[in-house]
């Protein structure tokens, strides 16, 4: 994990208007005061102790709505094995957020990672202790994004509450992988990338790839073009389906680079392959 900054701030100006936006996730947290959230193109309103997380190149501003205001906050790039909460679960937890402040009888484990944080920010413990406490502190932040995604996932979905022996599988990285395989398999037709896949996953693209080869022996791009090739076999062997058809059903932008790519993989053109594959 980078973390580009850190900082913890206090205004007693009603109105201040603060944020923009950044190319890396935004962690902020309110600790004292009322403000607005404008996100996503909503208004939020929220009082402390609120916790929000915005993902990256996502416009945020907060208007300062009570006479004083103290917040903390930092910004951040996951690497590889960094794990953040898909957009769903960060949409879910910010709008609840936005309705109830948070809870220490129902947020306790939570609750304690916040505080760790904070005295960190607030006491600037990286920067006067060194390199120890600012890897302290990046272990903190994972530690909240895992379990913010775990209470967000349990609000959307309250009917899959998550038993402490089934945590070890369903946080591991595999499962999520395997979930964006199946998502894959399912949409294979789609305009799928590998930006798509990081934020449904939450995981960043080389990770992705490093985790798919480990399973698959493929990229994500490599698995889906084989994919689409044994849906075009398919499509070849058993329909009377044109080669045009059959591009564009299976996820081609057009017939001359379906052609193309299908000749490099089997050394013949479709309509050759089909001659000489259909009895």
């Amino acid at each position: 994990m980078y973390i580009r900054e850190y900082n913890h701030f206090v205004s007693d100006a009603k109105g201040k208007v603060i944020g923009g936006i950044h190319p890396y996730h935004e962690v902020l947290f309110v600790l004292v005061g009322e403000l607005n959230l404008h996100w996503l193109g909503s208004v939020f309103k929220a009082k402390a102790p609120a916790l929000f997380i915005f993902p990256p190149s996502s416009p945020h501003q907060i208007v300062q709505v009570s006479p004083f205001l103290e917040c903390w906050f930092v910004e951040l790039r996951p690497q590889d094995k960094d794990y953040v909460p898909g957009i769903d679960n960060l949409n879910t937890w910010n709008v609840a957020q936005s309705q109830n402040p948070l809870s220490l009888n129902e947020n306790e484990d939570l609750c304690a990672t916040l505080g760790s944080i904070q005295r960190a920010i607030v006491d600037d413990l990286p920067k006067k202790q060194g390199d120890t406490f600012l890897h302290i502190m990046m272990c903190d932040i994972q530690k909240l994004l895992l379990q913010v995604n775990y209470y967000a996932q349990k609000q959307r979905c309250p009917q899959e509450l998550l038993s402490a022996e089934a945590l070890p599988d369903k946080w591991s990285a595999q499962s999520y992988i395997y979930d964006q395989i199946r998502y894959m398999e399912d949409n294979y037709m789609q305009g799928i990338t590998l930006d798509d896949l990081a934020k449904r996953s939450g995981y960043t693209p080389s990770y992705i790839i490093r985790l798919f080869k480990e399973m698959t022996t493929l990229t994500p791009l490599q698995y889906l073009f084989e994919l689409r090739m044994d849906a075009a076999t398919s499509y070849l062997q058993s329909t009377p389906m044109s080669v045009q058809e059959i591009a564009e059903t299976v996820g081609f932008p057009n017939i001359h680079y379906f052609s193309r790519m299908f000749k490099k993989k089997f050394g013949e053109s479709p309509t050759e392959w089909k001659r000489t594959h259909v009895l």
